[in-house]
């Protein structure tokens, strides 16, 4: 009698949650070519339309392949001259078109087009996070260099605020030199602001055998601005404050500098999915008049198969003065081939 109520709770239990995921899957996308799919939207960034269907695969669409949507869960819309709405996406009867029911009121016509962001809008936290892992090794024969890199992030995402926690550590093994290891991790703030402002806050620590730094704790804060943000591109500059404790060799010293980032980042979507991403920083110091540092972080990406990628990266770090002075100035890395997963 147990086991014959038991397997009726089961039963019942399997019924209310296969009833909550097909419920789930109430938005419906239109294509140009006269198309059309019904699933649940995960996201849409960098022109892809992230879907989940009713089998439980995920699917990708090229957003401007799409022609009409109707999206009935909540979202929050970034649009391209850095409007934020909040509300349901309905179709317009028009190609390309489409209203937003916002908070605001009546609906709004706009432009497929001038969408270049779609966050749903849960109470599970789960539902807000997103990430990616990426490793890569390398050897070569002829120097008996071998190299091993590891990045991971993890973001939540809220209706104006995004929180990301970071971390990439590349270790080496020269025959001549030995072990060496360049690491650094930490967490981002960034608070959406109208037209196209944001605030940024972050925390840092960072370590490079190659430059004789044992550790650096960081704490910056600053203002940007997303100069381009488009299906295809986005570009952003942030400008702000970074104050900082390094510890090398033994010795200790306090920094305050000035921390100017750019990032430029630029997406294809042809067979394969190919995209570039570059950052520079510029790091003038306050209180050692003179010292300057920079760094520079490239990738490309190209994808093999369903959120699975190829992934070539290189780096480069500058100090005009370390704290160390039997450091190097300088170091840089390249790997050829890594790869990537994104969650």
């Amino acid at each position: 009698m147990r086991l014959h109520k038991l397997s009726i709770l089961l039963s019942l239990a399997a019924i209310f949650v296969s009833c909550n995921l097909q419920a789930a899957k109430i938005d419906t996308i239109y294509f140009q070519n006269g198309d059309r799919i019904t699933a649940e939207v995960k996201y849409l960034e960098n022109n892809q339309l992230k879907l989940s269907t009713d089998n439980a695969s995920t699917v990708y669409v090229e957003w401007d392949q799409v022609d009409s949507v109707k999206i009935l869960n909540t979202m929050r819309i970034v649009m391209d001259d850095g409007q934020i709405l909040y509300g349901k996406i309905l179709p317009a009867g028009e190609a390309g078109k489409c209203f937003i029911w916002s908070s605001l009121g009546d609906p709004h016509l706009y432009e497929l087009v001038h969408i270049v962001s779609l966050t749903p809008l849960k109470d599970k936290l789960f539902n807000r996070l997103s990430g990616s892992l990426s490793s890569g090794f390398s050897y070569v024969k002829a120097t008996q260099v071998t190299q091993l890199n590891f990045d991971g992030s993890i973001k939540y995402q809220a209706e104006k605020n995004q929180i990301e926690l970071s971390y990439s550590g590349l270790f080496s093994h020269d025959s001549t030199k030995g072990y060496s290891q360049n690491q650094i991790g930490g967490a981002t703030f960034i608070r959406l602001l109208p037209n196209k402002w944001f605030l940024l806050s972050q925390f840092t620590l960072e370590s490079n055998s190659e430059m004789n730094l044992d550790l650096r704790t960081s704490i910056t804060a600053a203002a940007g601005y997303s100069f381009v943000r488009t299906n295809r591109s986005y570009l952003y500059a942030a400008l702000g404050l970074m104050a900082n404790r390094e510890l090398s060799m033994g010795d200790g010293q306090n920094n305050l500098e000035a921390d100017l980032t750019a990032r430029y980042s630029v997406f294809i979507f042809d067979d394969p999915e190919v995209s570039f991403d570059l950052t520079t920083e510029l790091i003038p110091s306050l209180t050692t008049l003179g010292r300057v540092r920079t760094k520079i972080d490239t990738n490309l990406k190209w994808e093999i198969f369903n959120d699975f990628y190829l992934k070539w990266t290189f780096w480069y770090n500058f100090d005009s003065q370390p704290l160390s002075t039997e450091a190097e100035k300088n170091d840089w890395a390249v790997t050829l081939i890594g790869v990537e997963y994104k969650l």
